[in-house]
């Protein structure tokens, strides 16, 4: 192909015919009528004949034919189909002569290894109405649109191009296959020595770098073994963990921070303190965790009291509590035992019982309207547990209140709700006169002035106890065997009961607060229960106030 650009006022596309070789060729062109004709010189400099026959173009030399046919103009956008003689309602603009818009028409058309020429055209459909300049000429519909110039600078912007097809995507087997012949053509090459390099010194460089890449393994597995025990440390249950966190100390232990913080300043524990010398030794010797494996680490004193205030408030079992805290569950039972024991002596030391200056000060106000003497207010409770084997120890727990096998221990309380006396637990047949007497409240009394009341339910029938301490007993009235109970009874009950709640309420926020109580007590922990009611009665002074006015 041979294109001759603008003869007159048409492109050509001319064929190159040797008319010594092609008779028939030679005998269409004798036939046909010339017109006038013109000179052209073409790209390699030869001058030639153009004669206009009918609708061809015929350009004759003395050996050569050049067939030419009128030109259509396409458009050189990727995937656009215009043609001049197809869409005659559009036009057709050549590649502008700046270089600079030039570039940008190229790089707008999308087109891989484009080469412009002189006939390569875009058709109007590639730009916007903007790009061109106004025009007066009235189109009308189906017939050839007016020439319309674009503005000088403008550049195709309106495609539609088709995504090319994807890419297939090897399978894993090939994809590994590729890999494999990489690596193995790049070890082929570390293999061969470089020039001016001896058979020792080469192999010595492999070593080296064996070693250096072994070396950037350990490095690297040793980062995430670091990272792997920073995530484990973060998820084990610490005290330095959960300290910012008020809601978190709160569900865990039953204790805010303050009320923490105020008991660790309380217990003064001193380094080495709780756990043992014995018990350390052990731990140092690196028993393995039940199930799991890894050396057993003592746990920091903060730590230890977290894991004990969790038993006492969640009502976790051990098993767990080794989990949680990484340590052995042998552990766990040494460090509940040593602090179970330390809380309930250090706590046990604290003064709680009050003098009556300080009763007076901090009586609410419904007392003081009601009761204004009340010193102090008991009330029995007991608590489920395990059924034993032996029938004579069945019958020491067994409570015909609760129909079950019990414990049952003495409280008191001053009017503002604070637990101001918490006896021993008692088995469940005891009476509430015997568990007075066995609950050594007695010679306590005896400090109490003259004239101050104690208040108890109608159970409690200790009047005679309290001759002489000079105390007065406040119990609601009897009915005895009057038909029904004078009105001033009634009244009196109902004030009684409207106040005597308070022990019951203080004696309930105990128990759901803390959850080892939530099951049946079993057997072994019966030589410790009592120190555990203890302690856990004596927290829940710190939890703030029963009665809030």
């Amino acid at each position: 192909m041979i294109a001759i650009s603008r003869t007159g006022t048409k492109t050509f596309r001319y064929c190159v015919v040797n008319t010594h070789s092609n008779r028939q060729v030679r005998q269409r062109l004798s036939g046909f009528e010339t017109g006038q004709g013109g000179a052209l010189t073409c790209s390699v400099g030869s001058t030639f004949q153009i004669f206009p026959v009918r609708n061809q173009m015929f350009v004759l030399s003395s050996s050569v034919v050049f067939i030419g046919m009128p030109a259509e103009d396409h458009c050189c956008v990727f995937d656009c189909s215009n043609r001049r003689s197809k869409r005659p309602d559009i036009s057709f603009h050549v590649l502008p002569a700046d270089p600079d818009t030039r570039a940008k028409w190229i790089q707008a058309v999308k087109r891989e290894h484009f080469v412009v020429s002189a006939n390569t055209v875009v058709c109007s459909e590639h730009f916007t109405p903007e790009s061109f300049y106004p025009t007066v000429s009235v189109h009308q519909p189906g017939a050839k649109k007016p020439c319309r110039r674009v503005k000088k600078g403008a550049v195709p912007s309106l495609f539609s191009f088709r995504p090319p097809p994807p890419t297939p995507r090897l399978s894993r087997a090939e994809r590994l296959a590729v890999g494999a012949a990489r690596a193995a053509e790049l070890e082929a090459q570390k293999q061969l020595p470089k020039p001016g390099v001896s058979a020792v010194e080469f192999k010595l460089q492999g070593e080296l770098r064996t070693k250096k890449s072994k070396v950037k393994e350990l490095e690297a597995e040793v980062e995430s073994l670091k990272a792997e025990v920073t995530h484990l440390r973060s998820q084990l249950f610490r005290y330095a963990n959960i300290c910012d966190n008020e809601e978190e100390m709160e569900f865990l232990t039953g204790l805010n921070n303050g009320a923490w913080k105020s008991l660790w300043s309380y217990l003064q524990v001193r380094p080495g303190a709780i756990l043992s010398e014995k018990s350390a030794a052990r731990e140092q010797e690196g028993r393995k965790i039940a199930r799991g494996s890894g050396r057993v680490s003592i746990l920091s004193q903060e730590d230890q009291l977290l894991l004990t205030l969790m038993r006492l408030r969640l009502g976790r079992l051990q098993e767990e509590l080794a989990y949680s805290f990484g340590v052995s569950e042998s552990a766990v039972s040494s460090i509940l035992k040593m602090w179970i024991s330390f809380l309930y002596l250090r706590l046990s030391m604290m003064p709680i019982w009050p003098e009556w200056d300080d009763v007076a000060k901090s009586m609410p106000q419904s007392f003081k309207q009601s009761f204004p003497d009340t010193f102090i207010i008991l009330d029995a409770t007991e608590l489920r547990c395990e059924i034993p084997s032996s029938l004579s120890l069945q019958s020491q727990l067994y409570s015909s209140y609760k129909s079950h096998t019990t414990v049952k221990g003495l409280v008191g309380i001053a009017p503002n709700g604070t637990f101001t006396f918490i006896s021993q637990l008692f088995t469940g047949c005891i009476s509430d006169k015997q568990l007075v007497v066995e609950s050594g409240i007695i010679p306590l009394l005896d400090s109490v002035p003259p004239g101050k009341r104690v208040m108890a339910d109608r159970g409690f029938a200790i009047q005679d106890l309290l001759v002489k301490p000079g105390l007065i007993l406040n119990i609601p009235p009897f009915k005895g065997s009057r038909a029904f109970m004078p009105k001033e009874d009634v009244v009196k009950t109902q004030k009684i009961a409207s106040v005597r709640i308070h022990v019951e309420r203080a004696i309930g926020r105990v128990k759901s607060r803390f959850h080892i109580f939530d099951k049946d007590i079993p057997l072994v922990q019966f030589a410790s229960i009592s120190q555990v009611w203890t302690i856990c009665c004596l927290l829940s002074n710190l939890s703030g106030p029963l009665i809030v006015e």
